[in-house]
Parts: structure tokens; C-alpha cells; sequence
């Protein structure tokens, strides 16, 4: 074979492993299943809050503080050992009339390798354990970094989960400070938007600390709501439900 032609052959392998990872990652692609990202544009001036990795008793604690405060109700993607660590926190979200929706067991970082009998546990467990503090078996599921495959999605449609991404997010599951999360959100959020924020710590998350969110979020929703734009319960933009038929109390309104 010539240079020319394995030259020709590694770029279209290249090319290919490219869009492959595009497809898996990207927030809006629906190539391995359907998936939620934002509201359709050209609906009411509203956005959803949304938060992952928790629930972390000393950051989650005081991002509900401040949004009881500020009248908003989000949405929670915990991880199912770190929900295990902290029903009553999740027992207060349901109370108060946040959703709690599934971020996977552990959030395993190489987990995007996993099978199906693997990616099945993961959100099984983690609906048992939120059921159990809660009442209440989510039908929201936010794959850890978006990964998405298909044992990925075949584990979420069989347990008749609707996949959530996003259309915006602070970037602060890593080091941040509150000037640049604001600056990331504030000036781009439009109508619709599915904003990803992070309350807590993933299990293999250390020396992150949330502290930087937790500054965000008041100047956050005031700084949206003096542009026109309300946040709103995920489940109520998307019009979708977020909880299993015969969920109970708050949250499942």
C-alpha cells in the first residue's frame, strides 16, 4: 500500500473516531437515543436549574437554603452512594419540591465501557435508593459526563428513563471561581435553557470544593430573572414527568 493510501486511511479512520466521539458526548446528538437538552425555542421566557453529583450534605444543604429563599424549584441528579450517605437530604429536596433524578450509581469515570448488565445496576440501585428515602422512582436519568452508548441508553429506555443533558453548564464540576461560572451563564442563557450546575462531589471528585456554586447561585437567578428570563421546575419546561406513575407528595406534582 502506498504512503498515499495510508495516509488516506489513518485521516478517514481519524475522521470517523472523531464523529464517534461527537455522537457520544455532544449534549443535543441523538444517535444512540433520543435525549432532552432544552425547551424548544420560542416558548415562555423560562429556564431550568439543574445540579449533579450530590448530594454533598454542606454544599447541597446550602444551595437548597438559598433556592427556598429565592421561590425556585430544581432539579437534583445525585449519585446513588452519595444519596445513600444522605436521605434526609433527599427526603427535604422531595419536601420542598425539587426533583431528584439519576446520576448513576457511582459515577465511574470508566463506565462508559460498562455492558448492560452493568449500566442496568447502575441506575436500578440508584432509583431503589431514592425510592426508598423518598418515595418517589425518578424517570429523569443524566448519564456522569454525558457519555452516552448504547448499553447506556438501552439501560435508561428499558427502565423507562428519559435522558437529560443540557444546553448550558458552568463548567464547574472542576476548579472554578463564582466570577467565571456567572460569566459563563448569565450574558448566554436564553429561553429554554437546561442549565447544569454542580452541588456536590463525585465519589473520585476530591479536593473539589462546590463552595464556588454555592456563591453562584443567588446572583445567578437575580441576575436572569433582571433579563426576563424565570427559572422554572425541569419536569414543568420540558413538559415531560418526572417521576414513575404513582409517585407521592411534592415532587411529584
Amino acid at each position: 500500500m502506498s504512503g498515499i493510501s495510508l495516509a488516506l486511511e489513518a485521516a478517514s479512520f481519524g475522521a470517523a473516531g472523531s464523529a464517534l466521539s461527537w455522537v457520544t458526548v455532544s449534549p443535543t446528538s441523538g444517535f444512540w437515543g433520543p435525549v432532552h437538552s432544552r425547551a424548544p425555542l420560542g416558548g415562555p421566557d423560562r429556564f431550568a436549574l439543574t445540579f449533579d453529583d450530590g448530594p454533598t450534605r454542606e454544599s447541597t444543604s446550602a444551595i437548597l437554603d438559598l433556592l427556598g429563599e429565592l421561590g425556585v424549584r430544581a432539579a437534583f441528579f445525585v449519585i446513588g452512594v452519595n444519596a445513600r450517605r444522605c436521605p434526609d437530604l433527599l427526603a427535604r429536596m422531595h419536601a420542598e419540591g425539587h426533583i431528584i433524578a439519576n446520576h448513576s450509581l457511582d459515577h465511574a469515570h470508566l463506565g462508559m465501557f460498562g455492558g448492560p448488565r452493568y449500566w442496568d445496576r447502575q441506575l436500578r440501585e440508584t432509583d431503589r435508593i431514592i425510592e426508598e428515602a423518598t418515595g418517589a422512582r425518578p424517570a429523569f436519568f443524566r448519564p456522569p459526563m454525558g457519555f452516552r452508548t448504547c448499553y447506556v441508553m438501552g439501560a435508561a429506555a428499558g427502565q423507562g428513563h428519559e435522558v437529560i443533558t443540557w444546553s448550558r453548564r458552568a463548567m464547574d464540576g472542576v476548579r472554578t471561581t463564582t466570577s467565571r461560572i456567572l460569566d459563563r451563564l448569565v450574558p448566554h442563557a436564553r429561553a429554554g435553557d437546561v442549565l447544569l450546575l454542580h452541588d456536590g462531589v463525585e465519589p473520585r471528585g476530591w479536593g473539589r470544593d462546590p463552595a464556588a456554586t454555592v456563591a453562584a447561585i443567588k446572583p445567578l437567578i437575580l441576575q436572569l430573572r433582571n433579563r426576563g428570563l424565570e427559572p422554572t421546575r425541569l419536569d414543568e419546561l420540558l413538559r415531560l414527568r418526572a417521576y414513575a406513575a404513582g409517585a407521592t407528595g411534592a415532587a411529584a406534582r
